[in-house]
């Protein structure tokens, strides 16, 4: 029953902090009209964020060490909500980059908290639940997608949307964070197994990834520019070269987040049945040819189609790489998981910055088509999702 809870609690949590990106997605087309940005700018602003999220993954590690993984979720998951804020408030690009940076420092934070904790839950519950976790990011996602799909439509201006939705999730994540169980820190087997050279490391707020997890720390970022590219691209795409209207928008979105969303909540059950390395695999081919499509689609529903192709194609990769970090020998959980998003997580983010300037140079289509060979790359290293290094 306790097991039951805690597991409860994480999902929520997962929900609430993914919800602030959904309300982001379908706002972002307005946020480039209000403050008159091309694409290239568009996409020098949004580097903000993954520069403020890879200072995040460098220290939290250490955070996490003196105050818990309960306090830190109770902490960066309403500071994240209420931070977000800042982007709709912006008047000009410099203000946009300001705020995205500082939003990318907490999501940074709260991303290692709380996925580190759902490996903690996981190992001692001895029952997997990390891509049913990612299941709910994905439906909080899809939820505030519509949610802002929606308010766009009705005309509700961003700084409103926001100033109303961002307090109410904060409110929400404190609870779910909150529920979290209180549990005195347990060295796990990796943490025991660390060597002489890492204990020292641990007076240190920056810590550099150990070796033996690089490899498996590159493997999802394919997939991961894959997906940051629909977060803050798929809007912008639909719009501009679709025509599409603001709900076609956030339907398109939200077919890729509910695909993804499914296959998540099932991948427990598929990652036990069929394996790892099989899973990794056939994930890195359906992304591959869902963005392709997606970069070459000739009519919306082709989009949705290549959309949903692309959600299922992105769905496990992630959650099956923290538990592998999480479990794997050499340092503490929250540092080897704290290193697995400061690599690939951060490619979640670089990806939409880099979209834009190869779209300023080109197309948008020609810069979403780039990704499919990138893509690739989590096929080529699936087999270090379930390779243990001693």
């Amino acid at each position: 029953m306790r097991s039951h809870s805690a597991a409860i609690a994480i999902f929520l949590v997962f929900f609430f902090e993914s919800s602030v990106l959904g309300q982001w997605i379908p706002r972002i087309p307005d946020i480039k009209f209000e403050l008159g940005l091309t694409d290239g700018t568009l996409g020098l602003a949004l580097l903000a964020l993954p520069l403020g999220t890879l200072l995040g993954f460098a220290v939290v590690g250490k955070i996490i060490e003196n105050h818990g993984l309960r306090t830190c979720c109770r902490w960066f998951l309403p500071i994240w909500a209420l931070l977000f804020i800042g982007p709709a408030l912006a008047q000009n690009f410099w203000q946009l980059v300001l705020a995205l940076f500082i939003s990318g420092i907490i999501v940074g934070m709260i991303e290692t908290a709380m996925n580190t904790e759902a490996a903690r839950i996981e190992r001692s519950s001895g029952s997997r639940l990390m891509s049913r976790c990612h299941g709910f990011w994905s439906l909080g996602t899809m939820f505030g997608a519509l949610v802002g799909g929606a308010l766009a439509q009705w005309g509700v201006s961003v700084m409103l949307h926001f100033l109303l939705a961002m307090p109410l999730i904060a409110v929400c994540g404190y609870f779910a964070a909150t529920a979290l169980p209180i549990v005195e820190a347990e060295p796990s087997s990796a943490d025991l197994n660390a060597c002489a050279e890492d204990r020292q490391e641990s007076s240190q707020l920056f810590r550099w990834p150990s070796r033996s997890i690089i490899l498996l720390c590159i493997m999802p970022v394919g997939i991961m520019m894959v997906e940051g590219a629909f977060i803050d691209w798929s809007a912008v795409f639909m719009r501009d070269i679709m025509s599409a209207e603001p709900y076609l928008i956030a339907i398109t979105y939200a077919a890729f987040s509910l695909i993804m969303a499914i296959v998540r909540l099932f991948g427990d059950g598929l990652a036990t049945r069929f394996g790892e390395l099989t899973i990794v695999r056939v994930s890195g081919i359906a992304s591959t040819i869902g963005i392709v499509l997606f970069a070459l689609a000739p009519s919306i529903p082709w989009a949705f189609v290549a959309a949903a192709l692309a959600g299922a194609g992105v769905a496990i990769v992630f959650p099956l790489a923290v538990s592998a970090a999480a479990n794997r020998p050499g340092r503490s959980s929250a540092d080897n998981v704290a290193a697995l998003n400061m690599i690939s997580f951060s490619a979640f983010f670089v990806a939409p910055p880099i979209i834009g300037f190869v779209s300023e140079l080109f197309s948008l289509r020609i810069a979403l088509l780039m990704l499919g060979p990138v893509a690739l790359m989590t096929f080529v290293l699936a087999k270090q999702v379930c390779e243990v290094k001693e």
